[in-house]
Order: structure tokens, then C-alpha cells, then sequence
């Protein structure tokens, strides 16, 4: 992107474009058109201004008013801080209506000597509004005859350069290092942060494009998830009903499940480990005559038998005989029947290897 410089002077519109390259400017086209009066608009839109993204613009010495002020300091802010004061009952009118900037002619131990470039706020304003009619709109203002006169008011006074080349130079320098910008405070140049607007919001919408998009996708998703989730819980509510089909009412199948498989296995663990079976083999070995077993039990930690005997002879000797075979064996109640037999419970454990 090429950098377009304007030198307007009293009696010729110059036009210079910059290439930087290597961090340096170099000239690459310029332009020059005589003028009898201020350019017009068919002017400025024959300048050779394509391909450039910013545009410079030197004013005409007859356009601004110079003053040359002493300060007992050289600090360019202070500087600038200081001398709209300075400048106050000089200039004509009230200082609030110029725009001003300076030069430092010279610095010294005590102060420095420093040239006042002042421009009328209307004046100026008018300006910006005929170059930008013309897509030209300058990024800074300033006055290349300043420079070539190193902001001595006495070199100002004689003829100002004319020679192209020279001016050209003082345009590369200008872009490089520029001296003054008229263009400051409520007349400052806007258009990058214009651009940087643009950007911004080219940006948003980008965005907001992105986020609708991946909200989209998200509902999409979100849809199909809630659908397979729907089918995976009837799937499992079908197998649930398919194993446990007394429960009528399911509210949780997952919990419901693992409530009944963990009832499940405690019922597993409390007999689990009782040998039925052998338990009633060894009692029916023990040949005991006159004696019924009807009923057989356990908590899973004793084994209870239930019976009638004909006599309490008959349960004591049953007890005495798998006392043998199993632990803590006793007789924890018996009583006689109507018709004389002898009812009775025995409670027994295991014995352990």
C-alpha cells in the first residue's frame, strides 16, 4: 500500500507517491499541476491517488500564521502546554479558534527558541471538507516550507523552494519523522479508527455468524442425544420388566435395579453358606427312633430344626448326638402336646474348619 503526499503551494498542486519498503520510503510516482487560485474539485480527482491508503497534505504558507516565542524550557509536551498562553493577545481573535503546533529552532542550557505554526480552525476545517469531497481525505496536515526553513522565521521571509526534487525529499522526510500535524484535538484525523470500527464490527457479525451456527449444531446434537436417550431408557425399562415383572410402577430403572439385585444377594449370603442337605443327613444318621423332624431353618448364622418326639428322653438324646457334629447345640424349647408327644426346637451352628 502506497502513501500519497499533496504539496499545495501558492502556484502548483504536487503529487508524490511513497512505497515503503525495508522500513525506508521511496518515491515511486509524482505529479505536479499549476494552480492560479485554490484547487478545485476536477483538480484533486485528477490526482494519481489509486493504491494509496493514506494521504498527506502540505498547505501553503500564506494559509498560516507564523510566530517565532522563547521558553525557559525545551520539553516539546510543556512546550505545547504552554503556548496557546504565549500566544494569547498575538494572534487575532480569541486562541481557542487556531490550531497550533511548533517547531524547536534551537534548545540551549537556560531554554529554547521555538516556531509557532497556527492555522484558523473555519480555515482549516474547510480544507479537510474539500480534500474528503474528493476521496482525499488527508491524515495529517502540516507545511513542508516549515521544514525546508528548519523553523526559521528569517529563511520563511525570502523565496520558498520550488524545486520538485527538494520538495519531493521533504516529503519522504515528513512522512518519516513529520515536524507538525495540524490535524489535533477536535479536528484530528479519524479514519483509522473508522476502519478499526469497521473491522470491529465486520468482526461481531463474523462472530454472531459463528455462534448461530454452533448453536445450531448444539440443538441438532442436543436433539438426536435426547432421542437415543429415549430409546435406551424403553430398552432398559423392557429388560427391567423382562426380570423383575412384579413391579408394576418403574420411576428409576437403574435404582430400582441395583435396589433389587443387592436384595437379591443378601438373600444369596444368608444361605449361601448353609449345606441343606448335608445338615439333614447328618441329623437323619443319627438313627434316632420316636423322633419327626417338620420344619428346618436358618439366619444364616444359626441352623434351627423344629420336631415331635415321644419323650424328652428322646430330644435329649437327638441333642447329645449332633453335638458331636455341630456347636452351641441346644434345646431352646419343648413342651408336651394333647395327645402326649414332646414338641420341641433345636438351635445349632456350624462349626467352623
Amino acid at each position: 500500500m502506497k502513501t500519497g503526499f499533496i504539496d499545495w503551494t501558492e502556484d502548483a498542486l504536487n503529487f508524490y507517491a511513497f512505497e515503503k519498503r525495508a522500513g525506508q520510503y521511496y518515491l515511486v510516482d509524482s505529479t505536479s499541476f499549476p494552480l492560479e487560485e485554490e484547487p478545485g474539485l476536477e483538480a484533486l480527482e485528477s490526482l494519481p491517488s489509486a493504491g494509496c491508503g493514506d494521504i498527506c497534505l502540505s498547505v501553503p504558507l500564506n494559509l498560516l500564521t507564523i510566530r517565532e516565542q522563547t521558553f525557559p524550557f525545551s520539553d516539546k509536551d510543556k512546550i505545547r502546554d504552554t503556548i496557546p498562553f504565549e500566544l494569547e493577545g498575538i494572534l487575532l481573535g480569541s486562541i481557542s479558534d487556531y490550531v497550533i503546533d511548533h517547531i524547536i529552532i534551537e534548545s540551549y542550557e537556560v531554554g529554547s527558541r521555538v516556531l509557532a505554526v497556527c492555522m484558523e480552525k473555519s480555515k482549516l476545517k474547510k480544507i479537510i471538507d474539500m480534500f474528503s469531497s474528493a476521496g482525499l481525505e488527508p491524515k495529517s496536515i502540516t507545511s513542508l516550507d516549515s521544514r525546508l526553513c528548519e523553523g526559521k522565521s528569517e529563511v520563511l521571509l525570502e523565496a520558498t523552494v520550488s524545486d520538485p526534487a527538494v520538495r519531493a525529499e521533504a516529503a519522504r522526510q515528513e512522512i518519516s519523522e513529520p515536524l507538525i500535524n495540524l490535524r489535533r484535538n477536535g479536528l484530528a484525523y479519524m479514519g483509522d479508527v473508522v476502519k478499526f470500527v469497521g473491522r470491529l464490527r465486520l468482526t461481531a457479525v463474523l462472530i454472531l455468524i459463528l455462534m448461530i451456527v454452533l448453536a445450531a449444531n448444539f440443538t441438532l446434537s442436543f436433539m438426536n442425544q435426547k432421542k437415543e436417550n429415549k430409546l435406551l431408557t424403553d430398552e432398559i425399562e423392557g429388560v427391567y420388566r423382562q426380570v423383575f415383572p412384579e413391579d408394576k410402577k418403574i420411576i428409576d430403572a437403574d435404582r430400582q435395579f441395583k435396589g433389587n439385585m443387592n436384595m437379591l444377594l443378601k438373600k444369596k449370603a444368608a444361605l449361601g453358606g448353609v449345606p441343606v442337605l448335608h445338615i439333614i443327613k447328618d441329623i437323619a444318621e443319627q438313627n434316632i427312633k420316636n423322633v419327626t423332624l417338620h420344619e428346618f431353618n436358618t439366619d444364616g448364622k444359626n441352623i434351627i430344626i423344629k420336631g415331635t418326639a415321644n419323650s424328652f428322653e428322646d430330644v435329649e438324646a437327638l441333642k447329645n448326638n449332633i453335638a458331636a457334629l455341630y456347636k452351641e447345640v441346644k434345646v431352646t424349647d419343648s413342651g408336651a402336646t394333647a395327645d402326649k408327644k414332646i414338641n420341641f426346637t433345636i438351635v445349632m451352628q456350624e462349626k467352623t474348619s
